[in-house]
């Protein structure tokens, strides 16, 4: 990923900060419930960058997402935003295993807005991985993205 300097300050603040932690958080980021999607494409990589372990891509199935067991469960659905989203949510609460999650049991459980960041311009990536280094990463991190970028759902 290519950035302007100033972008790539930012990501290198990030980088920086968590370069000593050695066990990343696995995370899963939805971007459909139905056909149940995680997001692919670039979403690994950000992840990665603030500071978890993107498991699964694509199309799954629902069974696979129990088996994995996420830490951090993300629902980022595309074009919706938190609301939006938070209106789609009862597809989930009703999948069977979904409370025995690690995610949801730990209260790890997070929408996300899939609409303002997702633009793919060189910003909106960079606020995206500011915005997921602050739900993987709460201690360490504060962008001011909670509230408004993302929430913590509690079951």
């Amino acid at each position: 990923m290519e950035l302007s300097e100033e972008l790539q300050e930012r990501v290198d603040i990030i980088r920086h900060k968590l370069k000593f932690i050695e066990q990343k958080p696995t995370v899963v980021c939805v971007k459909q419930l139905d056909p149940l999607t995680l997001w692919g494409d670039q979403m690994p990589e950000l992840v990665s960058i603030g500071g978890g372990a993107s498991i699964l891509a694509g199309n799954i199935q629902w069974e696979e997402l129990v088996q994995q067991n996420p830490d951090i469960f993300i629902v980022m659905l595309a074009g919706l935003t938190v609301e939006q989203s938070m209106k789609e949510i009862n597809q989930l609460l009703q999948l069977p295993g979904f409370t025995e999650l690690k995610a949801v049991k730990n209260n790890r459980f997070y929408i996300a807005d899939g609409s303002r960041y997702f633009d793919n311009s060189d910003i909106s990536l960079v606020d995206y991985i500011e915005l997921l280094a602050e739900i993987i990463n709460p201690k360490q991190f504060v962008f001011g993205y909670e509230g408004e970028g993302w929430i913590k759902f509690t079951i």
